[in-house]
C-alpha cells in the first residue's frame, strides 16, 4: 500500500479559478493557494504553483448563493499524476492522467464565515494527503 507515493517530494499545485459568486462570498484564489501551500511546505514538500506537470493537486471550488441569503460551495481536492499505459484498444502506450487521491466536501453559511470554512475544509483534506504519503513513505 502507498506504493504510488514512495519518494514524492515535489508536487504541482493548481486552483481552479473562482467564479464571482465565490468571490461575493469572500473566497479568493490567492488566499486558497497561499493556505494550501503552506501547508505542503510547511509538511517539507517543494511546491510549484500553477503546474499540473507530474505529479499535482488540483483544486475545485464550486460556489452558489442568493441574494442576501446563504453561501454554498462544493469543494474537492485531486492529487493526479501522469503515466504511461497500454490501453486494451490500442497498439500504443498512451499518456494517462492518473488520480491517486480525492476528498470532496460541501459546507454552507454566512459569507462572512464562509471563505474560512472552505480553507479549513481543502486544508484539512491536504493534511490527510501528507499524512498518506508520509505513512508510505517510513
Amino acid at each position: 500500500p502507498g506504493a504510488e507515493f514512495r519518494g514524492l517530494r515535489t508536487l504541482g499545485l493548481v486552483v481552479e479559478e473562482l467564479s464571482a459568486q465565490a468571490g461575493a462570498c469572500g473566497l479568493t484564489q490567492a488566499a486558497l493557494e497561499s493556505a494550501i501551500a503552506k501547508r505542503w511546505t510547511d509538511a517539507g514538500f517543494t511546491v510549484r504553483r500553477n503546474t499540473d506537470d507530474d505529479t499535482y493537486l488540483y483544486i475545485e471550488v464550486t460556489t452558489s448563493s442568493t441574494p442576501g441569503g446563504p453561501c454554498v460551495s462544493r469543494y474537492d481536492a485531486t492529487l493526479y499524476s501522469h503515466a504511461v499505459a497500454k490501453l486494451s484498444y490500442g497498439p500504443q502506450p498512451a499518456l494517462v492522467q492518473v488520480s491517486l487521491l480525492h476528498k470532496g466536501g460541501l459546507t454552507g453559511g454566512g459569507a462572512a464565515a464562509h471563505a474560512e470554512g472552505v480553507t479549513r475544509g481543502l486544508t484539512g483534506f491536504v493534511d490527510q494527503f501528507i499524512a498518506r504519503i508520509r505513512d508510505a513513505n517510513r
